[in-house]
């Protein structure tokens, strides 16, 4: 396995391909009735996937290119002073990724340090009232006045946060059910992880379109998983729920690496609102099934060719004297003796390695 340009070319052309025609299809709410919001979800991650591993795999196989991406290739290639233009991209990328990703870091640990320093109360009531609904005692429940709007934290020490605010017993079912559906799928550690892809690829607008994509379908999954079972009027109590959370979240008291009960803006609100309204929402295990082992082989086919330019060899460098002939398998073979191998042509001989003896026996050679 390695890293090439070509590798890095095709990664982001698979990658930025794939993540449009799903967000084409997705934000339009189409692909919801095609598979389950967990499929989109996985959707994305393959997109991610792809991102995070830019190489050449054992089976890629080499494919020619034509002229117009083997003017790409030149441009790359183009030598400013001494340096290839690609180098300096290079750098520049490396400087933006290193100075995206310390940021984010330092967002973190400040994240970190607030949550630390602020007042926490455990809620007995709410940690019974989880431990019903199926959390076995491993998600606390705390109250704090820092705390605007419901959200929950932690990846290994996993917490929901609740402002000090009366529900009643249906609405912090709700909360908690929301809340602890984040934590369920992991859904901060995924943030955190696509967070530090969209630190490395930084220059990338399709990634963080996607990043925000994701958020929402994360969202819409834990209303999806909420709401499953309830009839037509407990639905509308649900939602009523996340309109009272997006009034309080204009608020409220934000940390990186956190999920909340309500998007910051209007209109991801509003399309929450019809998805859970929409009654032909697929929510079938089965269609998730089967699009990830279809995308799965999308992502082995990915891997299974890289483009490469084709460039002929000056005529101006090709010497044509008497000496000159053409090697093929008519005229040179390998002769192995002992530990050496032996390129015979004409009436030469040449040592050559066993990386050498391997490219001539693809091309024909014998032996």
């Amino acid at each position: 396995m390695q890293i090439s340009l070509f590798s890095v070319l095709m990664t982001i052309f698979w990658s930025s391909l794939l993540m449009l025609v799903f967000l084409f299809f997705r934000t339009r709410v189409s692909l919801l009735h095609i598979c389950s919001i967990q499929t989109v979800i996985l959707l994305y991650l393959f997109c991610a996937v792809r991102m995070a591993l830019p190489m050449e795999l054992p089976w890629t196989k080499e494919v020619v290119g034509g002229a117009f991406y083997r003017k790409i290739c030149n441009i790359f290639y183009y030598e400013t002073g001494s340096v290839p233009f690609y180098e300096i991209l290079l750098t520049l990328w490396a400087g933006g990724s290193a100075c995206s990703l310390i940021r984010y870091y330092l967002q973190y640990r400040r994240a970190i340090a607030c949550l630390r320093e602020m007042p926490q109360t455990e809620d007995e009531a709410g940690r019974d009232m989880l431990k019903k609904l199926g959390s076995g005692g491993s998600v606390g429940v705390y109250r704090s006045d820092r705390v605007r709007s419901p959200c929950c934290i932690g990846i290994l020490k996993k917490k929901i946060l609740l402002p000090e605010k009366e529900y009643s017993d249906k609405e912090l079912r709700y909360i908690l059910l929301h809340e602890y559906t984040h934590l369920k799928h992991n859904d901060i550690l995924l943030k955190v992880l696509i967070r530090i892809l969209c630190g490395i690829y930084w220059w990338n607008p399709i990634l963080y379109r996607m990043k925000k994509d994701l958020n929402q379908s994360m969202e819409i999954r834990c209303d999806l998983s909420v709401t499953g079972r309830l009839e037509d009027a407990e639905r509308a109590d649900y939602l009523s729920v996340i309109l009272s959370a997006f009034r309080e979240s204009r608020d409220a008291t934000s940390f990186a690496g956190a999920a909340g009960l309500a998007e910051e803006h209007s209109e991801s609100l509003l399309e929450r609102f019809r998805v859970v309204a929409d009654r032909k929402i697929v929510q079938e295990r089965k269609a998730g099934i089967l699009a990830g082992a279809v995308l799965f082989l999308v992502l082995i086919m990915s891997y299974s060719f890289i483009i490469q330019p084709k460039y002929e060899a000056p005529v101006s460098e090709i010497e044509t004297d008497e000496n000159t002939y053409i090697m093929d398998g008519d005229n040179t073979y390998i002769i192995k003796r002992d530990d050496t191998y032996i390129l015979h042509t004409v009436n030469t001989e040449v040592v050559i390695s066993e990386e050498a003896v391997k490219m001539l026996l693809e091309d024909g050679f014998i032996r």
